[in-house]
């Protein structure tokens, strides 16, 4: 288990003058076109600069380093993923690059080597540890989406640090599910967490989720489960129940068709969903993205392209509630489910698109499309969603 040092390192090279506002900038990277502005010269110990990168540039490290280069004392992290979301355009084959200089906001990082599932909690701990202050205001938190069980690794941050501390962030993805990366220090690396603490008084990091799905059947409950499996609900086999609900349509084209098919687990004051991965005909379990505790009340849930576009519309305004007022300093980091654009299919790029004229132009956004999304949820605790919107917004006051 590694992690890094807990601040951003510091060459020789002298910081950018102190800023006396916040400044934020966007921009991103294609192949084919470079990069869409110049490098905001804002390099300092108090500059963010968040990196979402198609998987090929893991290779092709040559954009990534000039932004390495370009920010020397700045706090650069990031991830591989599927899809990157930049001023409301999803885009593919590229890097979406936001930078947010503070005023006052102190920025500490860790970083823990995840090379197997059992590693996650332990992780999670090494990374709570690296960040914790009695100023932290909020996290940023990444990880491999291959290797690390992302329930667990929030629960490692959860056993050291305080439970009000909002967490927001994403698993890394590509196309394939064979090989994600999380940038450190320069470089893409795999079988690695990311956790960015924002320090001060001063900073907010106010996050929620939006899903767009609707309940069908009756609630039942999960009477026999094991982490990321449901042996049965309601005493019979998980897999007969789920049949049941889901419709002859659907059950037709399985294994495809679960992808619009999740189950919401019932926390306390919130609802999470789980994608069903697989299923096993003979035994009749059920295998989900995410840990399902036994005897949980589950329900089944069904959606349309149209109702997942409603699921953006439910983020902002479950975020506008938390937060005073999101100027135009702010920057908004988008982290939806891989599985929505399945069903969205062309549509997906409408959903950027429509979160950008919710929140307004003025609001710089970037973001990527992830293997599952990490979010504080209205009951003040971090969970593992799938197939939801996740919104971050990352403010001074």
């Amino acid at each position: 288990m590694t992690q890094s040092n807990t601040e951003a390192f510091v060459s020789g090279k002298p910081f950018a003058k102190i800023a006396d506002q916040t400044e934020t900038h966007t921009l991103s990277y294609h192949s084919s076109r470079g990069w869409s502005a110049p490098f905001p010269k804002v390099d300092s110990d108090k500059t963010l600069v968040l990196v979402f990168a198609a998987c090929e540039f893991c290779t092709d490290q040559g954009p990534l380093l000039e932004i390495q280069n370009a920010y020397p004392n700045s706090t650069v992290v990031g991830c591989g993923t599927r899809g990157q979301v930049f001023e409301g355009d999803l885009q593919t084959e590229s890097i979406s690059v936001g930078i947010i200089r503070f005023r006052s906001t102190t920025i500490k990082t860790g970083f823990a080597a995840v090379e197997h599932f059992d590693q996650s909690r332990q992780a999670g701990v090494c990374l709570a540890e690296a960040i914790a202050d009695k100023h932290l205001s909020g996290v940023l938190l990444f990880a491999d989406g291959l290797l690390t069980e992302a329930t667990d690794l929030v629960r490692g941050i959860q056993d050291v640090l305080p439970s009000n501390i909002p967490i927001a962030g994403g698993m890394a993805s590509d196309h394939r599910m064979e090989h994600t990366w999380v940038y450190r220090d320069g470089q893409p690396v795999n079988g690695m967490a990311c956790a960015i603490g924002l320090v001060g008084e001063k900073v907010e990091l106010a996050c929620a989720t939006g899903g767009g799905w609707k309940m069908i059947g009756e609630e039942r409950t999960a009477t026999r489960t094991s982490h990321k499996t449901i042996f049965e609900i309601d005493g019979r086999p998980a897999l007969d129940v789920y049949k049941e609900h889901i419709g002859q349509e659907a059950i037709a084209g399985l294994p495809q068709s679960v992808i619009r098919f999740p189950i919401a687990l019932k926390m306390d004051l919130h609802e999470v969903v789980r994608d069903v991965m697989s299923f096993d005909e003979e035994t009749g379990a059920i295998h989900l993205a995410g840990d399902a505790p036994q005897g949980i009340t589950i329900q089944f849930m069904t959606t349309t392209p149209e109702e997942i576009l409603d699921g953006v519309d439910e983020a902002v305004d479950r975020i506008l509630m938390q937060t005073l007022g999101i100027k135009d300093d702010s920057l908004c980091v988008c982290i939806s489910c891989s599985g929505r654009g399945e069903i969205l299919a062309e549509q997906t790029s409408e959903e950027p698109r429509l979160l950008q004229e919710l929140l307004g132009e003025d609001i710089k956004q970037v973001g990527m499309y992830a293997y599952g999304e990490i979010s504080t949820t209205t009951s003040g605790y971090p969970q593992i969603h799938n197939q939801t919107m996740t919104i971050a917004i990352i403010r001074e006051r």
